[in-house]
C-alpha cells in the first residue's frame, strides 16, 4: 500500500510538471489586445490607444516579432475596417528583421496591394474577396464578402474593398448591417457617411438627407 501510495504521488507530481501553462505575458498581452479591439470599435477613442500600448509592451517582453507583428497588423486591420488610413511603418521594421511572407501577404491586402499578395499564404477567408479584387468585380465581391462568417473579417473585407475599389451600395450595406448588429460605433458611423455621400454622388438627395438625419439622431 505505501508503495502505491509513493506512485500515485510521484505520477500526480510529473503530470503537474508536464502541463503546459501559458505564460503571463501572453495571457496579459490577448487580454489587452481584445480591450483594444472592443474599445476601438465601439468609438471609446480615450482609453482604446493604452490597452494596444500595454498588448505590444507584454509582446515586447516575450521578445517574439512575429507576435508582435501580428499584433501591429490586427490594429491596421480594425482602421481599415472602420475606412481609416494608417501607416505600416512600425510593421516594416519588425518584418525586416524576422520575416513572415504570410504576415507581409495580408499586410499588401490591408493597403490594397492586391497583385502583390501571395495567394498561397493568404488567409482562406480572405480568398474569394482577392479574387475578386484582382478581377474587380463588384458582383464577385458582394458575394464573398456576405459569405465570411466571422463579422469582423467580413467588415474588413469591406473596408478593404470599399477603400481602394469601386463599390455599390450592397457592399456598404454589408458593412452597416454588421457594424450595426455588433454595436461597433466606430465603423458604423464611418459606413453610414458613406453611403450618404454615395447616394448625394448618385443625384438621390432624398436618400442622403435620410442618412444625415439618422446620424446626427444616433449620434447623439
Amino acid at each position: 500500500m505505501k508503495k502505491l501510495f509513493i506512485f500515485v504521488i510521484v505520477t500526480f507530481l510529473l503530470a503537474c510538471g508536464s502541463t503546459l501553462q501559458t505564460p503571463v505575458w501572453q495571457n496579459n498581452a490577448s487580454a489587452y489586445l481584445e480591450d483594444y479591439k472592443v474599445n476601438f470599435l465601439t468609438g471609446k477613442e480615450d482609453i482604446s490607444e493604452p490597452h494596444f500600448v500595454k498588448a505590444r509592451r507584454e509582446l515586447a517582453s516575450g521578445n517574439d516579432l512575429n507576435l508582435l507583428a501580428t499584433t501591429y497588423l490586427t490594429k491596421y486591420a480594425l482602421h481599415a475596417a472602420s475606412l481609416e488610413s494608417f501607416e505600416t511603418s512600425d510593421f516594416a521594421r519588425l518584418y525586416r528583421l524576422e520575416p513572415n511572407p504570410a504576415n507581409m501577404a495580408y499586410c499588401h491586402f490591408l493597403k490594397g496591394n492586391f497583385s502583390a499578395v501571395d495567394s498561397k499564404v493568404f488567409p482562406s477567408r480572405y480568398a474569394g474577396v482577392l479574387k475578386a479584387a484582382l478581377s474587380k468585380s463588384i458582383k464577385s465581391a458582394v458575394s464573398e464578402i456576405s459569405a465570411i462568417d466571422d463579422p469582423l473579417s467580413r467588415l474588413v473585407a469591406c473596408g478593404v474593398w470599399v477603400r481602394y475599389l469601386p463599390y455599390d451600395e450592397n457592399i456598404l450595406q454589408i458593412a452597416i448591417q454588421t457594424a450595426a448588429a455588433n454595436g461597433w460605433r466606430r465603423p458604423l458611423w464611418a459606413y453610414l457617411e458613406k453611403l450618404q455621400t454615395y447616394y448625394t454622388t448618385k443625384g438621390e438627395a432624398g436618400r442622403a438627407e435620410a442618412i444625415k438625419l439618422r446620424l446626427e439622431l444616433i449620434k447623439k
